[in-house]
């Protein structure tokens, strides 16, 4: 999801593709380019010279009783300054780390969710640069070699899970570089695996669940990406029932417009990418609701279409209610959710699940 980084008490706001990075242009940082190279495992890590990154987590899960649900775990860094900045360790002390954690019991209709915020200063939170691990308190996501350990336990929702890629990383924009303005420097550098799976254990308000099922990892860093025109951002993750990805993203401009460089990348069996530029598809709002702790009216059910690849789907919330209020944290209101999808695709039937991210419908993102 190049999707997301939130900070709005500072200089910041920034997201998570779930995401986009609303900043100050420094020169002092490095600026996402065509000319970066992304090698893994190495680029898993932090880069700090970057000003802002964010390491984004959704999945759906199934309960060996039949229970269903979604989740979200993000975790984002910002950078305040390169100066004295340790190459060891991300610079704790010039760092800002958020995280969001979020659970969607689509069985019973539910959600919950929990932010976290930590400079770091006492050894609580990082984000190391010579292997993967970034965590703030007991959140944590880190590399075990071929697999991925994730975990995040609050007094109400806990999970642990081990990830485990089905396809190699599909880069999104020009071999990873994802442009969002007429700026070059207006981009990030964004990556996804789009088929983890997932296997391990949730606790939801007591009650523990051996779960398994597939998840989506984005993974996206920038210095400066959404230009002052730009209000906000539709983002969308699918993963579909004939084993195919496909991730999209609307760039909302202040006029009502869509901006050119909104895009998305398919991703097809084998993993093999094809990006989508603005007029190979359309997304057309069926349905909206207003929140009842925001006040915001969000879009509720969505047709998808990509005409090149004769695909055509309906996306609808599994549970109305998946916002957030991050209120001690990036303090931005947002939807993020889980979705059901039905449709088609080369005249034949298909299903899926996916999330979807709406930012700046509560109130326009500004910098």
């Amino acid at each position: 999801m190049w999707r997301k980084a939130f900070l709005a008490s500072a200089v910041i706001v920034a997201f998570s593709f779930a995401a986009f990075v609303a900043c100050q242009q420094r020169s002092e940082f490095d600026y996402a380019s065509p000319a970066y190279s992304l090698l893994f495992p190495k680029d898993h890590a932090a880069h700090p010279s970057f000003r802002t990154e964010w390491w984004y987590y959704t999945g759906h899960l199934r309960a060996a009783s039949g229970q269903e649900f979604g989740y979200q775990l993000t975790f984002f860094r910002t950078a305040l300054s390169l100066a004295d900045q340790p190459h060891t360790d991300g610079g704790a002390r010039k760092q800002i780390y958020f995280a969001h954690f979020a659970i969607t019991d689509e069985t019973n209709g539910k959600f919950y969710h929990k932010e976290k915020q930590s400079r770091g200063t006492f050894g609580d939170a990082n984000a190391h640069t010579e292997y993967y691990k970034v965590f703030i308190g007991n959140w944590s996501v880190q590399d075990l070699g071929k697999y991925t350990l994730l975990q995040a336990e609050t007094d109400t929702i806990e999970l642990t899970l081990i990830l485990e890629p089905l396809k190699p990383a599909a880069l999104h924009g020009e071999k990873g570089y994802s442009q969002k303005g007429e700026l070059s420097q207006n981009a990030s550098m964004y990556y996804s695996y789009t088929r983890l799976r997932s296997i391990g254990a949730l606790t939801v308000q007591g009650q523990r669940y051996l779960v398994e099922g597939d998840s989506w990892h984005d993974h996206e860093f920038g210095t400066s990406q959404l230009e002052p025109q730009s209000v906000g951002w539709d983002w969308f993750s699918m993963q579909l029932s004939d084993s195919t990805e496909l991730m999209l993203f609307c760039i909302r401009q202040a006029d009502g417009s869509i901006n050119r460089f909104s895009s998305g990348t398919f991703i097809d069996q084998s993993g093999q990418t094809q990006h989508l530029h603005k007029e190979d598809f359309a997304v057309e709002v069926l349905e909206t609701y207003t929140s009842k702790k925001s006040g915001a009216t969000y879009p509720a059910k969505w047709t998808v279409r990509v005409p090149k690849l004769r695909f055509e789907a309906t996306l609808a919330p599994t549970v109305q209610d998946q916002e957030l209020l991050t209120e001690e944290s990036t303090r931005i209101t947002y939807w993020e959710g889980s979705v059901k999808i039905t449709g088609m695709c080369n005249g034949q039937p298909l299903s899926g699940k996916g999330y979807v991210e709406l930012t700046g419908y509560a109130k326009p993102i500004s910098f």
